[in-house]
């Protein structure tokens, strides 16, 4: 959203910056601050008149740090000036020393490590796993898959500005979640929530890097305005942490290719402060279970924390981490069995109950359907029995490998927004009112540019029949509805939803009451969601053609084909804009490059059905764009493919490992 208000007079502006931690975990010994005359703001620990936590549903974490130190580069201090140049060389001049864990001398530049704590397990379970797996002819497998950082960094730099005028509190910044930002800034400064008011400035988070850091500085640039009495700006670089994730498969299996059971063990690491951890077990529980029936399932997943920076959402919560894992599992099945992938899914794959109380999803004939359509135009059949040959072929085709090309597809089940489980959340509204003269006002907190508002202005005109023109949203002065913080496509696939409810609920009011005629709609689930955790009439169907370069190890990317199968759509162009712009996103933080042969492409073809609005495809195509690319470099190399991003190093392993 374009600001609609003057921004902060820079005039007697006091510019900031943040001075973090040089060790990894310990204690801090001593501080020495340089003189600081009257043209500098120092905000410590000490000088937050409220709380110095940053409360996020049922967890915190520290704002600024007095003593313990539990992560590379952690708030300490903050210095403001009325120029940054000066601030910058006025914060080299304060010197902290640390008192490490375990020893006790001052070593300001080494780091060690703090008490991992690990939490109770989390267990989702169905079937007798000792029973089912009791038969001797069983056969087993098993394999681990790791999921870290993809090496993202954001080159952004992010300015949030706060001021005083007419006794509020105005902050300027960039958030994907208004709501915390200003019950943080109430808890941080003591200052009431009615005098805050949030400008949201423009911004780009594909790795949802708006969501609690923002928060942050927004509060401690509060508490530097309150002590200076002057407007406050501070300009840096916001970065997203992604969780590690292990997950731990083992499988048994009959040799006609039947999966009879199956134990799940994940561990994630969240770094020093586990957040979101109900929500994040709900999201890997949906991606871990299979779509293929089993007699049994048990899966543990266990949270620990370690010396990072607090991890939560990298545009997902586990769902497609777990897909990836559920589904490159099952091809490596479909492939000790003597089958296809294609050929394996189309038999085993059918509905059942247990998948029915985690994900409440459409037919699986459509998803049959998608499958059969992505692998006869990406000729998969015919492709994969032919690498699978030339892998297992004894004369060397290429300098390194036996056959350097794989195949591999992955399907799975597209979910939008938070469980329904998920309970501490805040109740996430949004508010539709009619007015006089077909005057329609939709209060979000939500940012109201960009694609999808074209979407909530299009059902509003569809359900009550009014011009787009005559559709407003409120100004930051207003007071504005909690929607929830905006990740898990809630723009997208929630928002409609509410929409569409809060529309009907005022056509039934309509001609019978005077106008205006207000509604409110609470967090809405998607019809039929009753007794699961998700529900979904979205299917993503994907195959993957590539190749390693000889040379410099790298996977090579050759062609992808995708099918989706979905609800009510709105604008096709746009969304198969999205799905070529996930495509790419997850495959080169994957650690592939793209071809650049001239016969390169990304063939997209989507399928609607029905006028229920259509739950999002984001998490799903991430996890099946994973699911393949491992596939299809296990195929190439002839070996499991350990970790994800997949570097030329691993790649190199692999090939030792190999007998």
């Amino acid at each position: 959203m374009i600001d609609k208000r003057g921004t902060i007079n820079k005039a007697n502006l006091l510019h900031g910056i943040i001075i973090t931690s040089s060790i990894e975990a310990g204690k801090i010994e001593e501080i020495k601050l340089p003189t600081l005359d009257n043209n500098y703001v120092l905000v410590a620990a000490r000088d937050i008149p409220g709380t110095n936590r940053i409360r996020v549903l049922d967890n915190a974490t520290a704002l600024l740090t007095s003593s313990q130190v539990s992560y590379l580069h952690q708030p300490i201090l903050a210095l403001f000036g009325f120029d940054s140049e000066s601030v910058e060389l006025k914060s080299k001049e304060i010197d902290i020393s640390y008192q490490l864990s375990s020893s006790t001398e001052l070593l300001p530049t080494i780091s060690s490590k703090s008490e991992q704590i690990i939490s109770a397990p989390f267990t989702y379970r169905y079937g007798n796993l000792e029973t089912a797996t009791a038969d001797v002819q069983l056969k087993t497998m098993e394999r681990t898959y790791r999921f870290s950082g993809s090496g993202y960094t954001n080159n952004n730099i992010s300015r949030v500005s706060v001021g005083f005028e007419d006794d509020k509190l105005h902050i300027y910044l960039p958030t994907q979640w208004p709501s915390h930002v200003r019950e943080t800034v109430s808890d941080v400064t003591t200052i009431p929530k009615k005098r805050i008011i949030i400008h949201r400035l423009p911004f780009y988070a594909p790795h949802d890097e708006m969501l609690i850091g923002p928060t942050a500085l927004a509060a401690i640039a509060s508490v530097a305005c309150i002590k200076g009495q002057c407007p406050v700006e501070l300009q840096c670089k916001i970065e997203s942490h992604r969780p590690k994730i292990v997950i731990q498969r083992k499988s048994w299996y009959y040799q006609d290719g039947r999966a009879q059971a199956e134990s799940i063990s994940v561990t994630v690491d969240q770094g020093s402060a586990p957040l979101f951890t109900e929500e994040m077990s709900n999201q890997l529980i949906a991606g871990l279970v299979p779509i293929y029936p089993l007699e049994a399932l048990a899966i543990s997943i266990t949270f620990m924390t370690s010396n990072t920076p607090p991890a939560h959402f990298f545009g997902d919560l586990g769902y497609c981490d777990a897909l990836a894992s559920s589904e490159s599992h099952y091809s490596e099945l479909a492939r000790l069995t003597g089958y296809t992938s294609y050929a394996w899914r189309l038999k085993f794959a059918t509905e059942s109950t247990s998948q029915i109380q985690v994900i409440r999803f459409d037919k699986m004939a459509k998803l049959k359907d998608i499958i059969t359509d992505v692998c006869n135009r990406s000729d998969f059949q015919r492709k994969s029995a032919a690498y699978e040959m030339q892998a297992q072929m004894k004369v060397k085709l290429s300098t390194f490998f036996n056959y350097s090309r794989g195949t591999a597809m992955a399907c799975g089940a597209g979910i939008s927004g938070f469980s329904s489980e998920c309970k501490g959340l805040p109740q996430q509204s949004v508010q539709v009112q009619l007015n006089p003269n077909n005057k329609v006002e939709c209060n979000t907190s939500f940012y109201t540019n960009g694609g999808s508002v074209e979407i909530w202005k299009q059902i509003i005109c569809e359900e009550l029949g009014v011009e787009k023109g005559n559709i407003s949203f409120p100004s930051d002065e207003q007071e504005l509805l909690d929607s929830g913080p905006s990740v898990l496509s809630a723009n997208s696939g929630r928002m409609p939803q509410q929409i569409q409810r809060a529309c009907a609920q005022i056509k039934e009011k309509r001609f019978v009451q005077p106008l205006p005629i207000c509604e409110s709609v609470l967090n809405a689930r998607m019809g039929g969601a009753k007794g699961s955790l998700f529900a979904s009439n979205s299917w993503v169907a994907l195959c993957i053609e590539l190749e390693i370069n000889a040379v410099t190890l790298q996977p090579i990317v050759r062609n992808v084909w995708v099918t989706i199968s979905t609800g009510l759509l709105f604008d096709e162009q746009s969304l198969k804009s999205k799905i070529r712009h996930t495509i790419v996103s997850t495959l080169r933080e994957g650690g592939a490059i793209l071809s650049s042969d001239k016969s390169f492409g990304i063939d997209i073809v989507i399928k609607t059905e029905g006028e229920q609005i259509s739950s999002s495809i984001t998490s799903a195509l991430k996890g099946t764009v994973t699911a393949a690319y491992v596939s299809a470099l296990q195929q190439a190399l002839g070996s499991h493919i350990p970790q994800v991003p997949v570097t030329g190093q691993i790649i190199l392993d692999v090939m030792r490992k190999k007998p």
